[in-house]
C-alpha cells in the first residue's frame, strides 16, 4: 500500500482496506499508555490498581504475538490520516512491540514488590485454562450440532489457531448439512455455552463451597460474555475476544441467514450480561455479606 503526496500520483503495489476499529491494538496500546502511567504514580483505587497491573502481561504477551504474525493489525494513526506504507506498519508493529514489553516488565516489577506474584502466576494459570476450556466447549458445539445434522466435520481446531496470518479463537469446518439446519450450527457453540451456565449454576446451588472456586467461576464468566461480546462487537467491526476472535462471526452470520434482527440479538447479548452481574452479586457479593453478619454475631 502506497500513498501518495499532494499532487504527485503513485501506483497502487498492494491494496488494503482498514477501519479504525478493526485495528483495536493501537486503542489497547493507547488505553495501557495512560493507565500504567497513571496507576504508577497514584496508589489510590488499589483493587483496580492491582487489575490493571494484572492484565497488563496477559494483554502484552496476546499483542505481541498478534503483532509478528500480523504488523498490519497495528497502525499508527488509524484516523484515516496516513502517508502510511507497509514499512512503515512494520515499524510502527516494532515500536509497540518495544512498549507493551516495557509495560509486562513493569507489571510485573510491580506485582513483585507489592509481593502477590505467587498468586498471580496461579491465577493467570487459572485464567488461562478457562479460557482454553471454554474455547473447547463452543468450538465442540459447533461440532456435534454438524454431526447431529446428519454432516461430517472437515476441520475441527476447539483451541486458538493461526490461519492465513489471522488468529482465530477456534475453527470448525462441516460438509453435507442441509442449508436449513445451517443456521442451527452457527448458534451451536452458544448453545453449548448456555448449557454450561446452567450446569455450572445447578452445580452451585447443589454445592454452595464451591462458589468461590477460582477456576469455575473463570469459566462461568467466559461463558456468559461469550455471547454478548460476539454479537456486540462484531456489530462494531470489533474481534470476538477484542483481540482474537472473527470480526464477522456465527452470530452475525446467523443474522444475514436468518433475516432475525441484528438490534433483538444485541439486545439479548446486554440481558445477558445484565442476568450475570445480578447472578454474580448474588454468588459472591451477597453471600460475603451474609457470612460477615453471621460472623459478627459469633463475636
Amino acid at each position: 500500500m502506497t500513498h501518495a503526496k499532494a499532487s504527485e500520483s503513485l501506483p497502487v503495489e498492494k491494496f488494503e482496506i482498514y477501519s479504525s476499529l478493526e485495528v483495536s491494538i493501537y486503542y489497547i496500546l493507547v488505553i495501557l499508555t495512560i493507565t500504567n502511567v497513571l496507576f504508577v504514580k497514584i496508589r489510590k483505587f488499589e483493587p483496580f490498581r492491582q487489575y490493571i497491573f494484572s492484565l497488563t502481561p496477559l494483554i502484552g504477551v496476546v499483542s505481541i504475538i498478534l503483532l509478528i504474525f500480523s504488523p498490519h493489525s497495528m497502525i499508527l494513526n488509524p484516523s484515516g490520516w496516513p502517508p502510511t506504507r507497509l514499512e512503515s506498519i512494520e515499524l510502527v508493529g516494532i515500536i509497540a512491540i518495544i512498549l507493551f514489553s516495557l509495560f509486562i516488565i513493569n507489571s510485573i516489577f510491580q506485582i513483585y514488590l507489592e509481593g502477590f506474584m505467587k498468586k498471580y502466576l496461579i491465577t493467570s494459570g487459572i485464567i488461562i485454562g478457562a479460557l482454553i476450556l471454554s474455547d473447547f466447549i463452543h468450538e465442540s458445539g459447533h461440532a456435534i450440532t454438524a454431526l447431529l445434522a446428519g454432516g461430517e466435520i472437515t476441520e475441527f481446531y476447539p483451541f486458538p489457531v493461526l490461519l492465513g496470518g489471522e488468529f482465530a479463537a477456534g475453527y470448525v469446518t462441516f460438509s453435507n448439512v442441509p442449508s436449513s439446519l445451517i443456521p442451527l450450527i452457527l448458534l451451536g457453540g452458544e448453545i453449548f455455552q448456555w448449557i454450561t451456565i446452567c450446569v455450572l449454576l445447578i452445580f452451585f446451588y447443589i454445592n454452595p463451597k464451591y462458589r468461590r472456586n477460582m477456576f469455575l467461576i473463570a469459566l462461568l464468566i467466559i461463558a456468559f460474555l461469550d455471547f454478548p461480546l460476539y454479537v456486540i462487537n462484531n456489530s462494531m467491526g470489533l474481534p470476538h475476544w477484542f483481540l482474537i476472535g472473527s470480526t464477522r462471526g456465527d452470530i452475525i452470520i446467523f443474522s444475514d441467514l436468518t433475516n432475525f434482527p441484528l438490534w433483538a440479538l444485541i439486545l439479548i447479548g446486554c440481558v445477558q450480561l445484565v442476568i450475570m452481574i445480578l447472578i454474580f452479586y448474588i454468588l459472591l457479593f451477597r453471600n460475603r455479606e451474609k457470612n460477615t453478619k453471621e460472623a459478627s454475631k459469633l463475636i
